[in-house]
This record gives structure tokens, C-alpha cells and sequence, in this order.
């Protein structure tokens, strides 16, 4: 059961028990921001849960259509120069208030809440490039281990011998979807406009 409360919910509680080590409970807040032990490494799903947590407590967070997007970009795209320049007017104009329904002091308090939030926005790109390019490398891993294996198979079946005779449908399995890889590759470049 989750709270709706933001303030007051509690984060998720994260146990890890090693492999191959006696199971200990070891609580652990994926997001406290300074740890006395080494942080140990996080499984995905601890990790989706932690996102979806924060999720929570970010304020204002929502997901916008396409549509929406578009509606918005133009007010929220103006050139940091002009914003300036227009907290400033609002900073001497007398009917800021009455005409945008804040203050200047609460425009400027928005724009820096703006800045600390692309702050934000800025660290969770270069995590997501970093996660996106530690599983690259797991896939190239998996993906050159696999291919080294059809590719040994292969050679072992064009030289047969009775006791390698159980590999062939293994092979053959992996050459159907090898090749089907490479028709719709090759069919996706025939494709591409020169």
C-alpha cells in the first residue's frame, strides 16, 4: 500500500543478499546522497522501483502528449537574455501581479527552481547514457560470445563426426535467425534513399 502523502512516505526498503553468502538483511537507501560502506552494485529492479519512487516526489511531474509539447515549447524556449530582461520589467512594473497572477520576487523564485530542475534534468541524461552504455557493452559481450559459438558449431558440422551429430538442429536453428537478420538489414538499406 502506498502513501499519497508525499512529505510523509517512506522509501522503499532495499535488501541484497550476495551469491553464494548466507542470507543477511542488508538495508540500504538507494538514494541517500553519502554512504559510510561502499555502495554495492544495484539489480535493476531495485532500481525501477527507486525511479518510480521518485517519480513520487518530484513536484509537478507529469507526462505530456506530443501535442502538448508542441503548445508549450514556444513560451518555454525563450532566449535566457529575454527572460531576464522580463524579470527585470516585472521587477518595476506595478500590475506584474495583477496581469500574471505572481510577483517578481515569485517570477525570479520560478526561474531559479527552473535552473536548479535542468540541473537535475542534466545528471539524469549522463546516467541514462551511462546505463545505456553499460548495457551496449553486456549486449556486445553476449552478442560476440554467441556468435563465436555459431561460428565454432559451424565448423565442427562442416567436418561431421558422429558425436557433434546432436548440434545440427541447434545450428540450424541459429542459422534461420542469423540469416533472416541479414535479409531484413539488407532490405532496410535497399530501403535508405542514396
Amino acid at each position: 500500500m502506498q502513501s499519497d502523502d508525499r512529505e510523509t512516505s517512506a522509501p522503499p526498503v532495499v535488501t541484497a543478499e550476495p551469491a553464494g553468502m548466507p542470507a543477511t538483511l542488508v538495508v540500504t537507501d538507494i538514494l541517500a546522497p553519502v554512504q559510510t560502506a561502499p555502495p554495492s552494485l544495484a539489480e535493476p529492479e531495485v532500481l525501477v522501483a527507486g525511479l518510480r519512487y521518485l517519480q513520487q516526489r518530484i513536484p509537478e511531474f507529469t507526462q505530456l502528449s506530443v501535442q502538448e509539447k508542441r503548445s508549450h515549447a514556444r513560451a518555454a524556449n525563450l532566449d535566457p537574455e529575454f527572460i531576464e530582461n522580463g524579470l527585470h520589467a516585472a521587477g518595476v512594473f506595478r500590475d506584474t501581479k495583477l496581469l500574471v497572477g505572481r510577483n517578481s520576487e515569485e517570477l525570479r523564485e520560478e526561474d531559479e527552481e527552473i535552473r536548479r530542475w535542468d540541473a537535475v534534468i542534466l545528471e539524469m541524461r549522463a546516467l541514462i547514457d551511462g546505463i545505456e552504455a553499460a548495457n551496449l557493452k553486456r549486449k556486445h559481450r553476449l552478442g560476440s560470445a554467441i556468435l563465436t559459438i555459431y561460428r565454432v558449431i559451424g565448423i565442427y558440422l562442416r567436418h561431421p563426426r558422429s558425436e557433434d551429430a546432436y548440434l545440427r538442429p541447434y545450428y540450424e536453428n541459429m542459422r534461420r535467425a542469423y540469416l533472416k537478420t541479414q535479409r531484413f538489414r539488407g532490405r532496410k538499406k535497399k530501403e535508405e534513399p542514396e
